[in-house]
């Protein structure tokens, strides 16, 4: 027989009981002294020396045969173990031989064995075929493979134009901001390809070698989903422009639209401005005029008291003077020369060459680009950063500088926080009242009627109440995330900050005392600190 792992076999003589050592063969394994003990302590032979048979196999380089018991024991059949991996997909078995006037498994034996570890799936027949005609000894042998999860693919979507453009000024060599060059707007043509959607890969249940099922995880869909002027294609993977105009993205919607445009200034003569897309605006918009876009607001002129709000970007040629009730409202940025005088809220970024006696809030953002870029009087909130040349004046103008948490975020995780625990008292409350009358209609007592109606309420009442605490958790969630990621809110000082500055980040108050130059404040520990830049 052909081999190459070494191996043992007993020879059951009338003095005694041998064990015969064939020797490793073609680079093939030795043979290991604790599965030989363990061997011989399953076929009861205790009474062997150790020793002699660490030695016995340390020189095992030719068939030897080594008295290990003198007690006789009946003939030995052929025996085999089964090994199975830890994630069930893999059994090995490994057989050792019968003594030499033993019987050897048959196929139906070799079966039996793998069904009393229950194995049932991925028992491979040619490997038992071949076992059964030329027999391995001492040796692991893939008895049963099961067959591994397939995972599938998510969809997604793949965009074909700039899906987030900016429009930030450019900085001049002299330290002067150009206003002029700024470009919002993502120009596309009837029939360009605006996105297609690579659909998802579901994924192929596997088995274990027990024969159980093995899910893959769930694999996310996807679908197109558009506004007006846009077509999709006959099997619903792709979707084109039906019109010249400019295209954008707005959370999972594409859009496309028109641009109106104001040939002069907005006034008396064309009224109020009201768009679903995007504006553009030739002169200026006069005092107490509104302008409101689904889109982005272009004006090439200057803004006065009126009003703009945008669902996307507002940009100013020149500027805003709001005579203190100028108004301008973004859904995304805003980039402007100049504010004066007005109130401006952005989704995103601010980004201007100065403000004077205002009111600006930014999500993430206000940048007062320049050499010259000051920030004098008002109030300016951002989710992360303010930076200016200038904060405040030598004649101590208050103005207050604020960036962290924003307030409507810190007001909902409060609002949250308190509802959740009101409702978590409430699911005891109503646990505890369920409870009680279970136990009465335990002990055999009959609920009265209106016992069984507050049964019937507290029941409902707990699944109204574990629902809504489901969502309140999950939002209560990502605002704890929002608030943990803007401690690292900071103010940039490029040049000077005067007295009369008063610096709030993440709720921590830090009043300017003296004047300053090139440095930036962080919160560190309990305090805000100031560094240079």
């Amino acid at each position: 027989m052909k081999y190459t792992n070494a191996y043992f076999q007993l020879d059951i003589r009338q003095d005694g009981v041998y064990l015969h050592l064939y020797p490793p063969m073609d680079n093939g394994k030795q043979i290991v002294l604790s599965e030989l003990t363990d061997y011989l302590d399953s076929c009861d032979i205790k009474d062997y020396d150790k020793v002699s048979l660490n030695n016995a196999i340390n020189n095992n380089k030719k068939e030897s045969d080594i008295l290990i018991s003198k007690n006789i024991i009946r003939e030995v059949g052929e025996k085999a173990t089964v090994r199975i991996s830890e994630d069930k997909m893999t059994a090995i078995i490994r057989f050792y031989p019968p003594s030499k006037n033993g019987q050897f498994m048959s196929e139906k034996e070799i079966r039996s064995e793998l069904d009393r570890f229950n194995i049932t799936y991925g028992i491979n027949e040619k490997i038992i075929a071949a076992y059964m005609k030329g027999r391995q000894f001492c040796r692991d042998i893939p008895i049963a493979k099961g067959k591994p999860v397939v995972q599938g693919k998510d969809a997604f979507i793949t965009y074909h134009f700039n899906t987030n453009p900016t429009a930030a000024p450019k900085l001049l060599e002299d330290g002067s901001v150009d206003f002029h060059e700024l470009s919002l707007f993502v120009s596309v043509k009837q029939g360009e390809l605006l996105a297609e959607l690579t659909p998802e890969v579901p994924g192929e249940e596997g088995f274990d070698i027990f024969g159980n099922k093995l899910a893959p995880s769930n694999v996310n869909k996807a679908v197109l989903k558009f506004g007006k002027n846009i077509k999709l294609s006959e099997d619903k993977l792709k979707i084109y422009s039906e019109v010249d105009g400019d295209v954008k993205l707005e959370g999972d919607m594409v859009f496309v639209s028109n641009t109106y445009s104001v040939p002069a200034d907005v006034n008396p003569s064309t009224g109020d401005v009201s768009y679903n897309g995007n504006v553009v605006i030739a002169g200026s918009v006069h005092s107490g005029f509104k302008v409101e876009a689904s889109g982005d607001i272009e004006v090439q002129g200057v803004v006065e008291g009126a009003t703009l709000i945008a669902g996307g970007n507002i940009v100013l040629k020149r500027g805003i003077q709001g005579m203190g009730k100028g108004v301008l409202q973004a859904g995304n940025d805003i980039v402007t020369k100049f504010i004066e005088s007005s109130n401006v809220k952005a989704g995103n970024i601010v980004n201007t060459g100065s403000s004077l006696h205002s009111n600006i809030e930014a999500g993430e953002a206000v940048i007062v680009s320049g050499r010259k870029g000051f920030v004098i009087g008002g109030s300016v909130s951002a989710g992360k950063k303010i930076e200016a040349s200038v904060f405040g004046n030598k004649m101590n103008t208050v103005t207050e500088l604020k960036v962290g948490v924003k307030p409507e975020v810190m007001d909902r995780f409060k609002e949250l926080t308190q509802s959740i625990n009101e409702k978590q008292n409430l699911m005891i409350e109503n646990k505890q009242t369920l409870e009680t009358l279970k136990k009465k209609m335990a002990s055999g007592v009959k609920l009265l009627p209106n016992q069984l109606v507050m049964a019937k309420q507290a029941g409902e009442q707990l699944k109204i109440l574990s629902e809504e605490l489901d969502a309140e958790s999950e939002e209560y969630m990502e605002l704890k995330q929002e608030i943990e990621e803007n401690k690292d809110g900071k103010i940039v000082v490029n040049q000077t900050v005067f007295p009369g500055v008063t610096l709030f980040i993440s709720n921590r108050v830090h009043p300017i005392k003296e004047p300053l130059s090139r440095c930036q404040f962080k919160v560190k520990g309990a305090d805000v600190v100031s560094s240079p830049i």
